[in-house]
């Protein structure tokens, strides 16, 4: 292995690393929005803080769907309120990512997170 080789071992790699650390870098929290939609319409839209805790109850056809956005983060808390007979919904989990959604089939609910970066697959 020659000086070259190696010179260009380490700039692949240093560019690989760069643009994993660009996907993996989360976005400024000023870009993001929420929204949250029921059978097809936005019920509401607001800005996704990372110091801002809110809880928001939608009422829908199971019952009442509690979401909670904390530390830059929203999720669907599981309530007693709430029924989803999958629960697929309830174990998505917090997402914090613009593209990133929880969708609860049964009960046509929609949480999004929208932002700059939203609409881009890949980067090659």
């Amino acid at each position: 292995m020659t000086k070259g080789d190696r010179w260009l071992i380490w700039f692949v790699l240093g560019i690989g690393l760069s643009l994993l650390a660009w996907q993996i870098w989360p976005s400024p929290s000023s870009d993001r929005q929420v929204q949250v939609f029921h059978d097809g319409e936005l019920l509401f839209s607001f800005a996704l803080e990372e110091t801002e805790t809110r809880t928001v109850e939608v009422k829908v056809a199971g019952g009442v769907a509690t979401i909670e956005m904390k530390d830059g983060a929203v999720r669907l808390v599981p309530t007693a309120d709430y029924s989803c007979p999958e629960r697929i919904c309830l174990r998505t989990g917090r997402i914090k990512q613009p593209g990133e959604t929880i969708i609860c089939v049964p009960n046509k609910l929609v949480v999004r997170i929208q932002g700059l970066e939203d609409g881009v697959d890949a980067v090659i």
